[in-house]
């Protein structure tokens, strides 16, 4: 079949790749319009257009796909579109264009954790599962018919790197089997139970700041989940990217302990958690009990962001 691809980032670049790997005749990629970095000097491409420029395949790129990617999709003459992590709403004229339809590889089980960030969500909230979903896109965020999905397990150590590895790579087995028995498994859509949908909305800035007033699982999850999570202290901002419950208790926030020898643990709701690696500001990522030995914390002080 003629595939026409849509997605931009790393976990979108690693479904094209497989697509072109398992022999897909991809005739057209579509990716987000360019992003310029902070300083405003330099363009960085995105995954998915440099290794469609890699294998010379025709390349889009909209600002709306909806208003300036009809005609030039058309005349791709495709028989199915492929989506994974592409950024836009997708409307009706677009929908209409491919012979079979539009499918996404949406990284949950459907129909929970709909939306655009499914992977964090699923660690912040303590899954023990997640998954790879093949979907028809539809109008409406992720409520088409199901027509694969695989499961895998999230472990107690993993983050959103390890799952996010993990699915990128069940998205392409996923995706390749879906391909090659195409004629079946167009045959034998499953409907989602709207009962059982959940929606999760984008991760914001603000979800990065560390609120010491949960427990110690909710916040150890929420580290894991956006790798991220960051408190202030002394007007220094620290990355906390990992860390793990913990029995001692105090008040919400306080710096309980800060030595070489039992590390840096600070008082939530509940208990406490155990920072395990940290990232002071401007310096590079290390093991907590290691960056204790320079003496930035003072015991029974309680963190600002509280």
């Amino acid at each position: 079949m003629r595939v026409v691809f849509l997605g931009t980032g790393e976990f979108s670049a690693t479904v094209l790749k497989g697509l072109i790997e398992n022999g897909q005749n991809v005739v057209g990629v579509v990716t987000q319009p360019d992003k310029v970095n902070a300083r405003g000097n330099k363009i960085n491409f995105s995954q998915v257009k440099l290794l469609a420029m890699e294998k010379n395949i025709p390349l889009f790129q909209f600002n709306s796909i909806n208003k300036e990617g009809e005609e030039p999709l058309k005349n791709l003459e495709a028989d199915i579109f492929i989506t994974a992590s592409f950024g836009q709403i997708i409307k009706q004229n677009i929908l209409n264009i491919p012979k079979f339809g539009i499918f996404n590889v949406h990284a949950s089980l459907l129909p929970k954790y709909r939306g655009s960030a499914p992977i964090q969500w699923a660690i912040i909230n303590g899954e023990k599962k997640t998954g790879i979903t093949i979907m028809k896109t539809e109008l409406g965020l992720d409520c088409g018919d199901m027509y694969l999905k695989k499961e895998i397990d999230i472990l107690p150590d993993d983050t959103l790197s390890s799952v996010f590895k993990k699915l990128s790579t069940l998205a392409v087995e996923c995706l390749n089997e879906f391909l090659t028995n195409f004629d079946y498994y167009i045959l034998h859509p499953t409907k989602q139970d709207e009962n059982k949908a959940s929606y999760f909305p984008m991760i914001k800035k603000e979800d990065y700041l560390l609120n010491f007033n949960d427990c110690a699982f909710n916040i150890c999850n929420k580290i894991r989940g956006l790798e991220n999570c960051y408190f202030i202290y002394h007007g220094v901002r620290y990355k906390v990217l990992f860390a793990v419950p913990n029995t001692a208790c105090g008040e919400v926030g306080e710096i309980l302990e800060c030595s070489p020898k039992q590390g840096l643990i600070i008082g939530c709701k509940d208990s406490s958690i155990e920072v395990i690696s940290i990232q002071p500001e401007g310096k590079q990522k290390m093991f907590a009990i290691s960056f204790m030995n320079a003496k930035k914390f003072n015991k029974g002080d309680i963190i600002e962001n509280i």
